[in-house]
Parts: C-alpha cells; sequence; structure tokens
C-alpha cells in the first residue's frame, strides 16, 4: 500500500523572504511575490526530498507580515493574493502547484495568512469580512516609520498550536529572525518522541549562539 503524503506545515516570516531579493523593483509588486513563492517552495522541496526521498509531501502555507493598515490590506498582500495565480498571462494561470519543482513528489495545496490565527476563535474575527483576528499589523511610530506588531508572535502562536496537534505532520520555520527561536525549540519539546519534526529554513545561518541546535538548522541548497 502506498504511504499517504506527509503534511508539511511551512510558517514563513514573508518580510524576512522580500529582504533576501535584494535588489529588485518594490516588494509590493505580484512578481516580487511569486519570486519569493517560487523560492521558498522549491528550498523547502529540495530539503525535504534530501532527507526523506522515498515519501511524497502536501505543502501548507502560512505566511506572516504587516498585512493590514488597520483593517484594510495591504498592497504587500494584495500582491501575494494574486501571487497564487503562477502565470496570469497563461492560459489557464496555473495554481499554487506550479511552484514546486517536483510538483508530483512535493505538492503545494494551500497558502493562507498569519493574521488569522489557527488556535484562536471565530468569535474573536474581525473587520467588514471578518476573516481576521490581528489588525493593525502594520504600524506607524511617532516618527511616521512604519513597521511590523505582533508578526512573529502570530507565528509563533501558530507553531505551537501544530505542534501541539496529534498527527504526523512536519513543521517547517522559514526565516531568518533569531527571535522565533525559542518558539522553534518549544515546539521541539511538544514533539518530542512523536516521530515528528521541526526545523528551521535559514538563508545564512541565525544568530544564535547555541551550538546544540545545529540539527535544527537547515541552510539554503544552491
Amino acid at each position: 500500500m502506498a504511504r499517504r503524503p506527509r503534511r508539511t506545515h511551512v510558517l514563513i516570516d514573508w518580510n524576512s523572504e522580500l529582504h533576501a531579493l535584494r535588489g529588485q523593483p518594490a516588494s509590493e509588486s505580484p512578481d516580487v511575490a511569486r519570486r519569493v513563492l517560487k523560492s521558498v517552495c522549491r528550498q523547502v522541496g529540495k530539503h525535504l526530498l534530501q532527507l526523506a526521498s522515498d515519501e511524497n509531501f502536501f505543502l501548507f502555507l502560512r505566511a506572516y507580515h504587516g498585512w493590514r493598515r488597520g483593517f484594510e490590506p495591504t498592497p504587500n498582500r494584495t500582491a501575494l493574493e494574486a501571487a497564487r495565480v503562477f502565470d496570469p498571462n497563461a492560459d489557464e494561470g496555473g495554481g499554487l502547484n506550479e511552484y514546486s519543482a517536483h510538483p508530483r513528489q512535493v505538492v503545494v495545496r494551500e497558502l493562507e495568512f498569519g493574521d488569522r490565527l489557527l488556535g484562536a476563535m471565530n468569535e474573536r474575527l474581525c473587520g467588514q469580512r471578518r476573516d481576521h483576528h490581528l489588525p493593525s499589523t502594520l504600524q506607524a511610530d511617532r516618527r511616521g516609520v512604519l513597521g511590523e506588531k505582533m508578526v512573529d508572535t502570530a507565528l509563533v502562536s501558530d507553531l505551537l498550536y501544530l505542534a501541539a496537534e496529534e498527527d504526523d505532520s512536519w513543521l517547517i520555520v522559514v526565516g531568518q529572525d533569531a527571535d522565533l527561536v525559542p518558539g522553534i525549540l518549544t515546539a521541539e519539546g511538544l514533539l518530542q518522541g512523536t516521530g515528528r519534526r521541526v526545523v528551521y529554513l535559514a538563508r545564512g545561518g541565525i544568530k544564535n549562539n547555541n551550538p546544540t541546535m545545529a540539527e535544527l538548522v537547515w541552510h539554503r541548497i544552491n
């Protein structure tokens, strides 16, 4: 009997991935969002197949960023929503699985936004469409400089919610921020003895001095 594909939750620090595309045009462009999605999906796929070449995987992506000013979606959110269509110039456009380098073995099933928390109650959803828990994740400070709010904690909250689930899914965090390390270590503790995995896919490692974490950090493959 063929083994069913392994659910793999991919939690993406979107701001970190945007900064990785140096020399690109405005980050609010759907084309840039497509480049980031393609890079993330292909890096995740390469690592998964190196680790378990005989398995098939279903990827469930969740992206975390300052997606809203007040209740309104930001241009970056609109760009990523548009990127659900792989090629808008093609007759059929193509869906999320077009971002995979191995579309039969590493299947991209879903892309959701981290302003709707996995573990929060539906009664706490807000906005005109009642579709998110976290408004105002992009705010201006006293100098008028825009910055993210509640983004790292939203990612960690969802990570721990998924780690507490009783299934065989794997968890992958994509980013570069050492502030996510406590959540990853705690998720690892929750998964101990279950056969499940949590890893941090970082570009060049992370600024963390804990030498015992090496096996938890995947570096990008060229």
